[in-house]
């Protein structure tokens, strides 16, 4: 099982996240591989990530980021190399505001979708802010969003009825959470999911036999510190949840 970590930033000023990798890693007891990325040059490193994925698939393999922009080189990747792909999506905010040239962590789910990907086989889930542009394309587009879970059996059972049988990539923006659960993130929102209901839907995908790749997002070190780095803990767990199964 291959982790990787990539230190990328695209968040219109925001930093902390690059610091993630290496610290999961620690946490996780591995040396792990990185993607070294220029954050200066977001085309660039965009380029660099795209291409390095390609060569990540042959296996299941399991990135660290950096902030949730890296997860649209990555899927653009993914979905070169498998026949079927299909995207899950674990975080509080929607990340469909309208693209820049390279979408920021606030625009990955809709540069995805802008690029051509069918927006049904992507499913949101846990997400608690969506403004208006974005729930207005959502509801254009026909994303499935579970805004609020409350039957853990029900989603479940959704997410996986609808992803069998295709080439599965599993993206976790640790701000899913509630911030009792997961404080070391940029933008904290109340009413997130617990770690319980998380690992929960999480465990009953990585038992699906389609399940290709993870990447796990979000997560500050540098504001992790107060909790004794529970969120950074959280995230180490659920890489090796991905491994067990």
């Amino acid at each position: 099982m291959k982790v990787v970590g990539i230190p990328f930033v695209n968040a219109l000023g925001i930093v902390g996240a690059e610091k993630a990798p290496r610290k999961i890693f620690t946490e996780l007891g591995v040396g792990g591989e990185i993607i070294e990325v220029d954050n200066s040059n977001i085309e660039e490193s965009i380029e660099v990530i795209y291409k390095k994925a390609l060569g990540y698939f042959d296996e299941r393999v399991s990135f660290v980021g950096g902030d949730h922009s890296i997860t649209y080189p990555l899927f653009k990747a993914f979905q070169e190399k498998f026949e079927k792909p299909f995207l899950i999506v674990f975080d509080a905010h929607a990340d469909c505001m309208p693209p820049m040239t390279e979408p920021t962590h606030e625009e990955v789910i809709r540069g995805i979708i802008d690029d051509g990907f069918d927006p049904q086989k992507i499913i949101l889930v846990g997400v608690r802010k969506i403004e208006k542009v974005e729930r207005d394309y959502l509801n254009r587009v026909g994303v499935k969003v579970f805004e609020e879970v409350y039957d853990l059996e029900a989603c479940a059972d959704y997410v996986t009825e609808k992803a069998i049988g295709h080439d599965i990539y599993v993206s976790v923006d640790i701000d899913v959470l509630d911030p009792a659960f997961a404080p070391g993130v940029s933008y904290i929102e109340p009413n997130g999911m617990s770690t319980k209901e998380l690992f929960y839907i999480l465990r009953r995908i990585f038992f699906m036999k389609g399940v290709r790749a993870l990447d796990v997002v979000e997560v500050i070190p540098k504001k992790d510190e107060k909790s004794d780095y529970l969120t950074v803990k959280t995230a180490a767990k659920i890489i090796k949840e991905f491994w067990a199964k």
